[in-house]
C-alpha cells in the first residue's frame, strides 16, 4: 500500500482532522491570580477569592463569552465553575458561582477540565431562542476548538501537575483514549501508531503528538530511517482487542493480518526503551490457546529487564456507566521499581455511581417502537450500579438487540457485532428503544466533551467501541506517582 511507512509530523499548531473548525478560535487568555493565604467564603459558601480564571472573550455579537474560575480548596483539592454569557437573546449568562461544596480534584488542570466540559454540554443542550440555527451551531462549535485550544495552556501553566516532565508513546492508539489520560497529566506525546486513516486523523486532532506513524509493522524501519529514537519514560499498547473479544470474530491468530501485526508488536516492545509499558487488551487474549501466546508476550517482555503484573480493571469503577472488563499488564523496568515488592499498585476504583442516562442527550427520538420489543422485565424504577436487561428487539438475541435501562450501567461498547443497535445496544427510551448517538458513545468512555469524534456515524461508533476509557487510563497513570518521584 502507498500509505505504509509513513510517519506524519504534526506541528504544535495543526491539526490534521480538519473538520469544522468554522471560525477562528480566540486566543485563550489563562490568568492565575495571586492566591491568598486564607480561602474567603461569603456567608452562603461562595468563594470571594478564586486563585484562578480562564477568560473566552467574545469574537462577534453572536458568540458565547465564557469565564472559568478554579481555586485550591485545600491541598491537592481544586474545585472549578463556568459562566458563559450571550449578547443576544433573552438568557444572558448560565452558570453557577464556585462554592465550598462543589467537586474536587486533584490538580487544577482537571478541575478545569471538568467545569468547560459542563460548560460546553450546557451549550449544546439548554435550550435557547438560537437553537438548531446554523448560527448556534457555529458558535457552539467555536467555543469547543476554543476550549481544545485552552486545555493545552491550562496543563502548560500548571505547576500541579506532577508529570510534566515525563514522555509518552502510545501504540495501537486508536482515537487516544490512552493518551489523552497521559496528557491530562501533562505528560508530552512523543509518538503514536494507528494504522486505520480515520482514527489517525482523530487522534492528532485531539492529542497532538510530535509524530504519527501509520504501520507497526513498519515502524522500528520507519525510525531508523527517520533518526527518531523510541525511548520515553511510558508507553501504552492496546493489544489485540477485536480478534479475541467476545463481541468480535474471535479468529484469533487464524488472522493473518492480526499476526503480522502481534510479531511486530513483540519487536517494537523489545526495542523500546521505556520505564513503564502499560498493555491493555481483552480479557480472552490471555486464556487463548491455553494462555501459551500471553505466557510468550509477557516472558519476552520481562526478558528486556521488567518486572510485570496483571490486574482486570473494570471502567464502570472509574466514573462512566459502561460495563467493560479489561486487563491490563504493566511492566516495569527493574532499575526503576519503587518497591520491589509491591511493584506498581493498581488503582482501586469505587462504586459506580454512574448511569447511562447521564450521557443522553436530549431529544433523540426511539428508533424501534415499544410493539417491536420483547419485554421480560418490568421497566426498571431507581438506578442500579449494574447492567438492567428490560427485553429484545423483534425476540432476537443478539447484543444489538437487547434492550437496557438507562437508569443502571451499559453494556460494553464494541467496535463489531451485529443486531439492530450495533456498536451500542439498545436502550429504553420514551416510547421505545435506540441506540446510542456517537456523542453519547464518546461520554460513555470518558472523552472530554471538547474532543471531536468523526463526522461518519459509522466510523464514530467504531471508534468508540475500539478505546481505551480515558478516566481508567488517567488512574493508570496517576498511580506512577511513587515510581517517578524521585525523578523531578
Amino acid at each position: 500500500m502507498a500509505t505504509r511507512n509513513r510517519l506524519f509530523p504534526v506541528s504544535k499548531k495543526s491539526v490534521p482532522f480538519s473538520a469544522a473548525r468554522t471560525k477562528p478560535a480566540a486566543t485563550p487568555t489563562v490568568q492565575p491570580i495571586a492566591k491568598p493565604k486564607v480561602t474567603s467564603y461569603n456567608a452562603k459558601d461562595v468563594v470571594l477569592n478564586p486563585d484562578f480564571e480562564l477568560c473566552r472573550p467574545i469574537t462577534g455579537a453572536d458568540d458565547i463569552e465564557l469565564t472559568i474560575t478554579a481555586h485550591q480548596m485545600e491541598e491537592g483539592q481544586w474545585a472549578a465553575e463556568f459562566i458563559y454569557t450571550l449578547r443576544q437573546g433573552p438568557i444572558p449568562s448560565l452558570g453557577r458561582p464556585l462554592n465550598r461544596n462543589a467537586a474536587r480534584f486533584p490538580t487544577r488542570s482537571e478541575a478545569v477540565d471538568d467545569a468547560m466540559m459542563r460548560g460546553l454540554r450546557t451549550a449544546k443542550e439548554r435550550p435557547h431562542p438560537a437553537s438548531g440555527t446554523k448560527a448556534w451551531a457555529a458558535s457552539v462549535e467555536s467555543l469547543r476548538v476554543w476550549m481544545d485550544d485552552a486545555m493545552v495552556q491550562v496543563r502548560a501553566k500548571d505547576e500541579g501537575l506532577k508529570f510534566k516532565h515525563l514522555t509518552g508513546m502510545d501504540f495501537f492508539s486508536g482515537v487516544g483514549g490512552a493518551s489523552i489520560g497521559m496528557v491530562s497529566h501533562g505528560m508530552k506525546i512523543k509518538l503514536a501508531c494507528e494504522i486505520e486513516a480515520t482514527e489517525r486523523a482523530v487522534y492528532q486532532a485531539a492529542v497532538r503528538p510530535e509524530f504519527m506513524h501509520d504501520d507497526i509493522c513498519t515502524l522500528l524501519a520507519t525510525c531508523k530511517a527517520k533518526g527518531i529514537k523510541l525511548e520515553c519514560d511510558v508507553a501504552f499498547m492496546g493489544l489485540l482487542c477485536q480478534a479475541f473479544a467476545s463481541s468480535g470474530k474471535r479468529l484469533g491468530f487464524d488472522d493473518p493480518d492480526l499476526r503480522a501485526a502481534y510479531l511486530s508488536a513483540m519487536e517494537v516492545l523489545e526495542a523500546l526503551d521505556a520505564k513503564v509499558i502499560f498493555v491493555e487488551c481483552a480479557p480472552d487474549f490471555l486464556k487463548v490457546d491455553g494462555g501459551k501466546h500471553a505466557d510468550e508476550f509477557i516472558k519476552r517482555v520481562m526478558m528486556c529487564n521488567y518486572q510485570v503484573q496483571h490486574q482486570v480493571l473494570n471502567a464502570s469503577r472509574f466514573g462512566v456507566p459502561q460495563e467493560r472488563l479489561r486487563s491490563v499488564l504493566v511492566f516495569t523496568r527493574m532499575d526503576v521499581v519503587a518497591d520491589p515488592i509491591m511493584g506498581y499498585l493498581f488503582p482501586e476504583g469505587k462504586e459506580p455511581t454512574a448511569a447511562v442516562e447521564d450521557i443522553l442527550e436530549p431529544n433523540v427520538a426511539a428508533t424501534t417502537p415499544d410493539a417491536d420489543i420483547e419485554w421480560s422485565v418490568v421497566e426498571q424504577t431507581g438506578r442500579a450500579a449494574r447492567r438492567v436487561k428490560l427485553g429484545h428487539i423483534n425476540g432476537k438475541k443478539y447484543q444489538g438487540n437487547r434492550v437496557y435501562s438507562t437508569q443502571g450501567l451499559g453494556i460494553t461498547l464494541t467496535a463489531s457485532g451485529g443486531g439492530k443497535c450495533r456498536f451500542s445496544g439498545a436502550y429504553r427510551v420514551k416510547d421505545g428503544a435506540r441506540a446510542l448517538t456517537p456523542r453519547e458513545a464518546c461520554r460513555m468512555q470518558g472523552f472530554p466533551e471538547y474532543v471531536q469524534h468523526h463526522p461518519v456515524h459509522a466510523h464514530a461508533m467504531r471508534h468508540a467501541g475500539n478505546a481505551v476509557s480515558v478516566p481508567m487510563a488517567r488512574e493508570l497513570i496517576r498511580q506512577l506517582g511513587p515510581i517517578f518521584a524521585k525523578r523531578g
